[in-house]
Order: C-alpha cells, then sequence, then structure tokens
C-alpha cells in the first residue's frame, strides 16, 4: 500500500520515533566531598560510591541498575537538584514520564514561586522533554522559554532549541522544527548525532527523504554504533519507496 506525503500514518511513525530519540541525555556524577571521619563524610562517602556505581553503570549500558542507583541518591536527598535530575532522566528513558515529572516539579514550582528560586537550565530541559513525552507541548514550551529568555543558560539554549524543534514537529509544523533544529546544530557541543536524527525525521516528514537519508548518513559515519541511525536509514529508505512512485518502463 502506498503512502502519501501527508498520510497520518506516516507522519505518526516519524512523531513516535522523534519523541522516543529526540530529547538530549546528561548524566551529572555529583561532585560529593567532606571528611569521612564524621557522620556527614560517611553519608557523603556511600552517596560517592552510589555515584560512581551508577555513573559506571550507565557508561556500560546497564540503565536498569543505573536506575536503582539513583533512586537510592535521590530518596537520600531529594532537594538536590543533581540526584533529582538523574533520576528523573532515566525515569523518561524508561517509559516512566509521569513519575519524572512528579521528582521534577518541585524544582519548577520553587523556580516560579513567589520567591523564585534559582534552577538549573538541565532541570527545566528535562522537565521539557517529560512534558513533550506527555504531549503536553505548553507546558514544555514554558520551561523551555524559561532557558532561552536567559543568557546566564546560554550553554543550554541549543539544547533547549532541539527540545522546542521536537515539540513542533511533533505538532506537525515541520517548517518551523527544521529552522529549530538548525540552529541547535549551530550552536551544539559535542556529539551531535542525536539533532542530526530530529532533522531527519522532520525532513522526512516533509517528504524530503533523500535529504533525510543524506543527514543520516552523515550522523552514521560519526556515530557507527548508533543503532537508532542505522534503523531509521532502513525505516525512511522504505517509506521513500512507498511514498515515491517508481517511474514506467515504457520499453519493450
Amino acid at each position: 500500500m502506498m503512502l502519501h506525503p501527508s498520510s497520518p500514518r506516516l507522519a505518526a511513525v516519524l512523531t513516535v520515533l522523534l519523541l522516543l530519540s529526540g530529547c538530549a541525555d546528561h548524566y551529572d556524577r555529583p561532585s560529593l566531598t567532606g571528611a569521612l571521619d564524621d557522620a556527614q563524610g560517611q553519608r557523603q562517602a556511600v552517596e560517592s560510591r552510589l555515584a560512581t556505581a551508577a555513573a559506571e553503570a550507565i557508561a556500560n549500558g546497564k540503565a536498569d541498575e543505573a536506575l536503582v542507583h539513583y533512586e537510592k541518591l535521590y530518596r537520600s536527598d531529594k532537594k538536590d537538584p543533581s540526584n533529582a535530575l538523574n533520576y528523573a532522566q532515566l525515569l523518561r528513558r524508561a517509559g516512566r514520564s509521569d513519575e519524572a515529572l512528579t521528582v521534577l516539579e518541585p524544582f519548577i514550582e520553587a523556580s516560579r514561586g513567589k520567591k523564585k528560586q534559582h534552577i538549573s537550565p538541565l532541570v527545566l530541559n528535562e522537565y521539557a522533554a517529560a512534558m513533550i513525552e506527555k504531549g503536553k507541548f505548553s507546558h514544555a514550551q514554558k520551561a523551555i522559554d524559561q532557558v532561552l529568555a536567559d543568557e546566564a543558560y546560554a550553554n543550554s539554549h541549543a539544547d533547549a532549541t532541539n527540545l522546542l524543534g521536537v515539540a513542533l514537529d511533533a505538532q506537525g509544523r515541520h517548517q518551523e522544527a527544521e529552522t529549530m533544529f538548525r540552529m541547535a546544530l549551530d550552536g551544539w557541543h559535542g556529539n551531535p548525532t542525536t539533532v542530526m536524527n530530529n532533522l531527519a525525521l522532520c525532513l522526512a516528514n516533509q517528504a524530503r527523504f533523500d535529504a533525510a537519508l543524506d543527514t543520516l548518513r552523515q550522523a552514521l559515519v560519526m556515530a557507527p554504533d548508533k543503532q537508532e541511525i542505522a534503523r531509521n536509514i532502513q525505516l525512511i529508505s522504505q517509506l521513500r519507496d512507498d511514498v515515491v512512485q517508481k517511474p514506467v518502463n515504457l520499453k519493450k
């Protein structure tokens, strides 16, 4: 069965992929110091070991194990934004966005209350990512705007712009989303393949399959072990074959 470029089925497939892969993740190992000869120092030593174990679990691709460690860290101090951020990210990646939002909401409320408290842009971006996965785009937009409006958060602007692109694309605003993804790439630090993947899915949503595949192939060269990129190359190639009419051979 052929799919029209504006087919709801095509858009749905690409939007799901975008939401699954669109949010960049930040894993911060807490910096824990203090004397080890008193109760506070002993507690910090335990937290330091947990943080190290969690970071090693993430590095080894053991997300479930990391989630257990970060849950313990979070429950030991729910007011620590680093613990909350890491725990919320892993909850979201495990498909538990509601729980991730519960972890982050106290920090968001504090930053918007009568006595506004400073909030990490990483927390705001993670909150936006969880809201996007829940389809609550207006709530996500408020958090993203809070990041983009503050020059002190400049290092997180590219991440926020990428998230804004994900939200716009999920709402069918593909050209605006493309602009956001390209802006994010212009300011990106580190490996850009997550944003390139998002841009490619956005281009595919506009039936610009060749441009999408070119972008994905460039990303695959940068990250040859990233399975989602190879998967999306295969998927978009198939979509292109299904959508584009093949020329009829008139030769006898």
